[in-house]
């Protein structure tokens, strides 16, 4: 089942401006608080109209502002999972699950429910209501609430956001043994690009309404292009920079001109290097090795961060501040002191070359 999606909407501080296709696969939609991930969804359930553009799922129209057509939420066989799950507090779990289906006979009521709470495991919860629930129960209700319908479409609006840490991984894994059945396609938000890497085999990350990156979740972690989208997955260590030449581009703020070993693009003006990708480098190795004093450490349970400054050269007057943090846990970096002098590498085969206002 297909999902074809090309709308603008215009919101109070950005246009929302989203095209893309996907097909029986979750693909995440990756972005801060307020990019517009929700609004996307909301769009697609027609809960909110679009001001132009077209919808399309599973080769129908749903919403098309040439043609005018906009089908209500209804009747587009899609199911939206919301952040607080939005049961019912008064019914049972049974009621929050079977007022779905309340346009059918009652006899199939009942055998649609019992089949969906059987299979989420929820028989033993039916008589009770959402408040004497843990929140891992209470979005298996809702779960089975959206699948009861049997909609072409899901999409879960960051299903995690209201559960406790500790409890985040555990319902994420049985959310993706209940949705590794369901033969459609999944849209998946969320701020945290840990989820989004796990559950997602394709992604698109939005700022401030527009694509900033669309591809396989494994290219873009890799291959972000964009600052926005290297900041979206978490790489910390970003600067202006520009290119000298074809394969040499100066990082004025890390205080360095780096070698490449790719061609730089044009319209390049970001460098990047994620932390565990710095190393101590090798006897008489010269390409991008600097010496590093540690100007700052910071022991945490699983690994040590350091923030490291470029030692004086001869004829300079100032050290520059190089914003790295390390965030290995290798005894050699874990063993550094402060004010320590490392000579360390910048490997060109992990630079990372971005576009970006």
């Amino acid at each position: 089942m297909s999902l074809e999606v090309n709308i603008t909407k215009k919101l109070a501080h950005f246009t929302l401006n989203v095209s893309f296709r996907t097909e029986n696969e979750c693909l995440g939609l990756l972005g801060a608080s307020g990019c517009g991930k929700s609004i996307t969804l909301k769009c697609i359930a027609g809960i909110v109209q679009p001001d132009s553009g077209f919808i399309v799922i599973n080769g129908r129209t749903v919403f098309d502002s040439k043609r005018k057509i906009n089908l209500p939420p209804q009747k587009r066989r899609t199911g939206l999972l919301f952040q607080q799950y939005a049961l019912f507090p008064t019914m049972t779990v049974r009621e929050n699950v079977e007022i779905v289906l309340r346009h059918r006979a009652k006899p199939q009521r009942k055998q649609e429910t019992d089949k969906i709470l059987e299979k989420l495991r929820l028989c033993e919860f039916s008589r009770q209501k959402p408040s004497q629930l843990s929140g891992g129960q209470q979005q298996r209700v809702a779960i089975a609430r959206m699948l009861v319908s049997s909609p072409e479409v899901i999409m879960l609006d960051e299903p995690f956001s209201a559960l406790d840490s500790f409890l985040r991984l555990a319902v994420e894994t049985e959310l993706a043994e209940i949705l590794s059945s369901f033969s459609g396609t999944i849209l998946f938000v969320s701020h945290n690009r840990d989820e989004i890497y796990r559950l997602c085999r394709r992604m698109l990350i939005l700022q401030d309404g527009t694509t900033a990156a669309f591809g396989t979740t494994p290219e873009i972690f890799c291959h972000p292009e964009t600052l926005a989208a290297a900041r979206l997955i978490g790489i910390k260590n970003i600067a202006p920079a520009f290119a000298v030449n074809i394969r040499k581009i100066n990082v004025p703020d890390w205080g360095v001109i780096l070698e490449t070993n790719q061609d730089i693009p044009d319209g390049t003006n970001y460098v990047a290097i994620r932390a565990h990708h710095i190393r101590e480098a090798q006897t008489d190795e010269t390409v991008n090795c600097f010496n590093f004093n540690v100007a700052r450490k910071q022991n945490e349970p699983f690994r040590v961060q350091e923030m490291l400054t470029l030692t004086p050269e001869s004829g300079q007057t100032k050290t520059p501040l190089i914003r790295f943090i390390s965030g290995s846990q290798d005894p050699f970096f874990s063993s550094q002191e402060i004010h320590t002098v490392r000579r360390l590498c910048i490997p060109s085969s992990h630079l990372i070359l971005l576009k970006g206002e």
